[in-house]
């Protein structure tokens, strides 16, 4: 098996800053494993958590060069020869710490067949994955309940109103604009908080005075702190993200750990 070398970015120190984090490097093809498949990648998903990775938080202990990158759609190129499920020129999603190179080799478990080569199908990977398993699983979501969003207009957040809405819950979203305040509309929130217009504190207080009883929480700082304040009587909040403080770190430091 012969292929000329490929593409793929790799972090070489650690930082929240990408571009300083990161650089791209040759790599040479190898041997398939027996459980391992060659993907080809399509499309590469880009998270916020991207910078987490890179500053080293998410893999303690794991020191530079290491790839980057937790999802892509691609086409498998080869087999390896216990791989029963996939087959060469198949479309897959898959998940992974290697997704932004041109190819990956991967165990062929943490890939899922796709019916078509769409981009639509990249979010289901990692947004959609985490609000599901965090509602569902963390924050034992039932339903006639009252759910709060904080950006909400977000990938993740955005899987998070329609999973909670589907679930027969009252939704709040919070939001940065009128343009993202319209979007949460169309996904079935109930009520949205554009923050740069109302002060979600004064909301909460004022039209749900018995607190909120699931927090879907991806922002962090004072936003946080408004949603541990007006929790309801045996109320869960999910910290999923605090993406304030991910480009100075200012976040990873708890303020209010009740």
């Amino acid at each position: 098996f012969q292929m000329s070398a490929y593409r793929k970015i790799q972090v070489h120190t650690l930082s929240s800053n990408f571009r300083e984090a990161t650089h791209i490097v040759e790599a040479e093809h190898r041997e398939l494993k027996r459980d391992e498949v060659l993907l080809k990648n399509i499309w590469v998903g880009i998270n916020a958590s991207d910078i987490n990775y890179t500053a080293g938080h998410y893999r303690p202990g794991l020191s530079p060069p290491f790839d980057a990158g937790f999802e892509a759609i691609s086409k498998v190129e080869r087999c390896g020869e216990g791989v029963k499920h996939l087959k060469e020129g198949e479309i897959v999603v898959s998940t992974s710490f290697s997704a932004f190179g041109e190819y990956q080799y991967l165990k062929a478990s943490r890939c899922v067949p796709v019916p078509q080569l769409t981009p639509g199908m990249l979010p289901l990977i990692v947004s959609g994955l985490t609000a599901s398993l965090s509602l569902e699983f963390v924050g034992r979501m039932s339903s006639n309940e009252t759910v709060l969003v904080t950006a909400a207009a977000g990938a993740t957040g955005s899987f998070a109103v329609q999973l909670a809405k589907l679930n027969g819950n009252h939704v709040i979203g919070t939001c940065s604009s009128d343009e993202k305040g319209r979007f949460l509309t169309q996904l079935g929130c109930d009520r949205v908080v554009n923050y740069r217009k109302e002060k979600l504190g004064d909301v909460l207080k004022r039209e749900y005075p018995k607190g909120v009883d699931l927090v879907y929480e991806c922002v962090g700082g004072d936003m946080y702190d408004t949603c541990v304040q007006n929790l309801a009587v045996k109320g869960r909040i999910v910290v999923i993200g605090m993406i304030s403080g991910y480009e100075d770190q200012s976040t990873w430091a708890n303020k209010n750990p009740a």
